[in-house]
């Protein structure tokens, strides 16, 4: 049997050990490129995904604007609202103004055309005592 004292045990032993270290460093390097490489394809796709948030926001950004525009119109339309509502009003003002000077005034032609009736009817009255007096004979038949 070989004993370990001998030199081509050593040297096998050797040869082991370098071979066994040799590998360690070879599944190393090509361990630490593989994660390198990976990590570098990670890092542009995080790139692109940043370029795309990028995009997005001038995107937003854009819409944005127009929701913006969009509400400065709306403010317009609602100013120009605004102030035809105030132009109804005033119209609508002016327009219960004059229906209470209309009744009024009819209130009044009514009151007068009662006052001008009974003085129809009392005229009535004093042409037919006229009459009687002066053409006493058709008061008679």
């Amino acid at each position: 049997m070989i004993e370990m004292n001998e030199p081509q045990v050593w040297t096998l032993i050797g040869v082991f050990g370098a071979t066994m270290i040799g590998l360690v460093g070879v599944i190393t390097q090509l361990f630490m490129r593989t994660i390198s490489a990976k990590f570098d394809s990670v890092t542009s796709e995080f790139k692109a995904v940043g370029e795309q948030f990028k995009a997005m926001g001038s995107r937003f950004d854009s819409v944005e604007s127009r929701f913006d525009s969009v509400e400065s119109r709306f403010d317009g339309v609602n100013s120009r609202i605004d102030a035809m509502d105030l132009k109804l009003t005033a119209v609508n003002e002016r327009v219960d103004g004059l229906r209470t000077e209309m009744v009024l005034r009819f209130d009044d032609v009514d009151r007068r055309f009662g006052s001008l009736e009974k003085q129809m009817n009392n005229l009535d009255g004093d042409v037919q005592a006229i009459s009687k007096r002066v053409f006493p004979e058709i008061g008679e038949r």
